[in-house]
């Protein structure tokens, strides 16, 4: 993998987690109202900001240089790659300014709002990026319902592993923990259903979508296994097992930090898949 691809899977991945634990953390707060709940929405969303800024940093190798990351925003009005930095950028700011406001009363919900939308945008113009490349693999559908499952399935088991870490008893987390579990379960079950669809498209497309199709089926076939084992095995039966747990008021950590790891990683490998076989478009 080159290094502009590994940034992008850094930047793309680690963004969307940073992104779907903020927005479910603060659904979860606006839930539950505790003072204990308070506490730990707070450290978790601290322990979001340097995971953000890493994905900047990562995106500014992808670009080759820094300033281009400026020069770019020039074109906010017509480029979702613009448009792509500028939300980005901008839900790192407001995250910011939420660690830093937090125990304002007055601007906590307004800041909370805010950061959430900018963080939803931001990860609806990573997919507008992809969708209008010459890539087949990457156009359509297909590329929306991966940043948002990885939004949803990342974010879920790094909010549940931040609550898990700064939480409080087992019998005041556990409602919270088995609605975050809940969520990252349906986002796997979302994902199985979408990803044969996303094939089986690829198969009835062109030639370049045929290769790419052809390319997860033959030298990518161990990182696609590897992918599936790592979200299914290895993140899927812990949250099952942890769901059974909580339900019982049985301590759920270690099984929930083993999903995080294992989703993370299963996402990390998918999106190195979603760079390495994509094809571009013949012209002339």
């Amino acid at each position: 993998m080159e290094t502009k691809e590994f940034a992008l899977v850094l930047f793309t991945v680690l963004s969307q987690a940073s992104v779907g634990a903020f927005i479910l953390l603060s659904w979860l707060r606006l839930r539950n109202r505790s003072e204990a709940m308070d506490a730990v929405y707070r450290r978790s969303i601290a322990v979001l900001l340097p995971i953000m800024a890493v994905a900047l940093v990562a995106s500014l190798f992808h670009l080759g240089r820094p300033m281009l990351a400026f020069t770019s925003l020039r074109r906010l009005a017509t480029s979702w790659l613009s448009r792509e930095i500028f939300f980005s950028g901008a839900f790192f700011a407001l995250l910011a300014a939420t660690v830093l406001l937090e125990k304002s009363a007055p601007a906590r919900k307004a800041l909370s709002a805010l950061t959430a939308l900018a963080g939803a945008v931001a990860v609806f113009s990573m997919g507008a990026v992809y969708t209008a490349t010459v890539i087949p693999a990457w156009q359509g559908w297909g590329t929306y319902a991966a940043f948002v499952g990885t939004t949803v399935l990342a974010g879920a088991g790094l909010a549940a592993g931040l609550v898990a870490f700064f939480g409080r008893s087992v019998e005041e987390a556990a409602g919270d923990l088995q609605q975050l579990v809940g969520a990252a379960i349906a986002a796997l079950i979302l994902g199985l259903v979408a990803y044969p669809l996303y094939l089986a498209s690829l198969g009835n497309g062109g030639a370049e979508a045929q290769a790419s199709l052809q390319l997860l089926g033959g030298p990518f076939a161990g990182w696609l296994a590897l992918r599936w084992a790592l979200t299914l095995a290895g993140g899927a039966v812990p949250l099952l097992i942890a769901w059974r747990r909580l339900s019982a008021g049985q301590k759920t950590s270690g099984l929930v930090y083993a999903a995080l790891v294992c989703m993370v990683a299963g996402e990390l490998v998918g999106r190195y898949l979603f760079y390495a076989t994509g094809v571009p478009m013949s012209i002339g």
